[in-house]
C-alpha cells in the first residue's frame, strides 16, 4: 500500500465523473490517501458549481488531512514561483511536509505539477 496526496483536481474527479475518473479510482485504489485540509472548501464549491446535489463529504471522510497551521502557510508562502497560486502552493507544501511517504502527487493542474515536480515530488495524472 502507498501514500498518495490528492489535490483538490484529483478529488473532484472522484466525486463527478470526468475523462480521467475511471483511471483515477483504479489508481488510487488500495492506497492511502492524503490531501491538505483546504479541499474540504475546494472541493465543496468545485463540486457545487459542477453539480449542486452531490455532496463530496463521503468521499472527503477516506482522507487524512494535512492541516494548515504558522509553519506550513511559511513554507506555502516559499514554495514556487510568484505565477503558483496560493492554494497550490499550500498543497505542494503539505505534501513535502509529509515527505517521503508521498508515493506520488496526484493531479490534473499543469502548473501546480510543474511545481510540485520542482520541489522533489513524484507526480502522476492517470489517465
Amino acid at each position: 500500500m502507498s501514500v498518495l496526496y490528492l489535490d483538490a483536481s484529483a478529488i473532484t474527479k472522484l466525486v463527478n465523473a470526468e475523462a480521467e475518473s475511471a483511471a483515477l479510482l483504479i489508481a488510487i485504489r488500495g492506497n492511502t490517501l492524503i490531501s491538505s485540509r483546504v479541499v474540504v472548501v475546494e472541493v465543496g464549491k468545485a463540486v457545487a458549481r459542477a453539480d449542486p446535489t452531490v455532496d463530496p463529504q463521503s468521499l472527503l471522510a477516506h482522507l487524512a488531512f494535512v492541516e494548515l497551521d504558522t509553519d506550513l502557510a511559511q513554507i506555502a508562502a516559499g514554495t514556487g514561483s510568484a505565477a503558483l497560486r496560493a492554494l497550490d502552493a499550500i498543497h505542494v507544501a503539505s505534501a513535502l511536509r509529509v515527505g517521503g511517504e508521498i508515493a506520488a502527487f496526484v493531479t490534473y493542474d499543469d502548473r501546480q505539477a510543474s511545481a510540485a515536480q520542482s520541489a522533489g515530488l513524484t507526480v502522476a495524472s492517470p489517465r
